[in-house]
């Protein structure tokens, strides 16, 4: 008989509990280890904080995007200054206070050669070409200091609209004169020549109701910029001087001019004017001065000798408005053959005449019958009292641009929509195959 022996397992000795103080003891020791450990985390950090710049301290997401992205650092430079010379190519330049030895030169000497009406014995604007743009420069006469032109033309350098042509720069001769340098376009013809040719008058490119609220609406934004945005006067607003340009199909105008009246010193100081109850300006302390104007677009206000005003500005734009619904002049001598003289024919009055009728036939009588009736009459009565109002002659009543520019742009719209509903459709298909 075997007996079996189990070997008896060794006994586990239980851990001695500790006593309080060695509790402590250890308490003490991961105390100073965790404030050795975070100390030293402080120390790498304000380190690394000192080597960063201070921008890149207020931003940590940034100093880890730019440091994960320091390989590409060049790249992103160059990149940057490409994007930033392109920018600057973009920006127009601003006006050039130019040297009277520098027009002279560009002008020859302000040769016939140069003028703009070669056929005039004499003129007063010249074409040219100042550093790399092709000018028509303007010689008026400087009635103020010619610190003057210097002190505006860095006001008005800052002011660009797409419907104004360009004031390229300016200069002052010692003979009290100005000359002003604007962009020269070639193919924009003025207004005036065409809504009324004198070799072809039963002829006009403005053959649609639609290009001439274009027009319309391009001069109305114009003059709103020039008044509220440059804060300027324009007082040389007139179909002569209304260019539109001819190499573009939709047939843009733009305004001629800017700033000649503010540089050449025809608008009044703060100190000599003051403003009246009727919104213009009054005269206080002035000596009688030459008011510069065109016949027929002169407010009634500047015949009498007041100065030029944002309100005087209004009055020619509603002359305008009006030339381009009824293509007729703001002046013209009829010869009467009854009486054998001439009589005088205002535009004002004949539009006055057509809207105290009740509009309707007598409205589409008054409109260019070169339109061939192709207008709606109720958007052209809402043109013609509009322009109305703007020629009133008081100018307390005459509304200011930016009620007017709304209006205009509204009706051009309205002009939009009108001729896309007679508009011939092109994109129709035939198919005559058999089915």
């Amino acid at each position: 008989m075997v007996a079996l022996w189990k070997r008896k397992p060794k006994p586990t000795l239980e851990p001695e509990p500790e006593t309080e103080q060695e509790r402590m003891c250890k308490t003490k020791s991961s105390v100073a280890t965790a404030a050795s450990l975070s100390s030293s985390m402080a120390a790498s950090a304000s380190t690394a904080t000192a080597t960063i710049p201070r921008k890149q301290q207020r931003s940590p997401r940034t100093t880890a995007t730019q440091y994960s992205t320091s390989s590409a650092a060049p790249s992103t430079t160059s990149s940057s200054s490409a994007s930033l010379q392109a920018l600057r190519d973009s920006l127009p330049d601003l006006p050039l206070l130019l040297t009277f030895h520098e027009l002279a030169a560009a002008t020859a000497n302000f040769s016939s050669s140069h003028r703009l009406a070669p056929s005039a014995k004499s003129s007063s604007s010249f074409r040219c070409t100042l550093r790399g743009h092709s000018a028509a420069v303007f010689r008026l006469p400087l009635r103020r200091d010619p610190a003057h032109v210097t002190a505006r033309l860095a006001v008005l350098g800052h002011c660009h609209h797409a419907a104004i042509a360009r004031l390229l720069g300016a200069a002052a001769s010692a003979d009290g004169s100005v000359f002003l340098a604007y962009e020269l376009l070639p193919d924009a013809s003025p207004l005036s020549a065409l809504l009324r040719n004198p070799n072809n008058p039963s002829f006009t490119p403005l053959a649609s109701w639609q290009s001439r609220l274009q027009i319309a609406a391009d001069l109305c934004d114009a003059l709103h910029y020039v008044h509220l945005q440059a804060d300027t006067v324009h007082n040389r607003l007139s179909s002569s001087t209304v260019l539109v340009c001819g190499n573009d199909p939709r047939l843009r105008a733009k305004i001629a001019h800017f700033g000649a009246a503010d540089l050449a010193g025809e608008l009044p100081d703060s100190d000599k004017t003051d403003q009246d109850s009727s919104g213009g300006h009054r005269r206080t302390g002035s000596r009688g001065k030459r008011i510069e104007g065109t016949r027929g677009y002169m407010a009634p206000e500047l015949i009498t000798g007041g100065s030029p005003s944002r309100r005087s500005d209004v009055y020619a734009l509603g002359v305008v408005l009006l030339e381009l619904v009824s293509g007729q002049e703001p002046l013209r001598y009829e010869y009467n053959k009854a009486t054998g003289e001439y009589e005088r024919t205002s535009l004002i009055e004949s539009a006055e005449a057509a809207a105290a009728e009740g509009g309707g036939e007598a409205m589409r009588r008054w409109v260019d019958r070169r339109l061939k009736d192709s207008f709606p009459v109720d958007a052209a009565e809402g043109l013609t009292t509009l322009a109305l109002r703007c020629v009133a002659k008081e100018a307390a009543t005459r509304p200011e641009m930016s009620w007017v520019a709304a209006k205009v742009s509204k009706l051009f719209l309205e002009a939009q929509d009108w001729a896309d509903k007679f508009r011939i459709p092109t994109d129709i298909s035939i198919s005559i195959a058999p089915r």
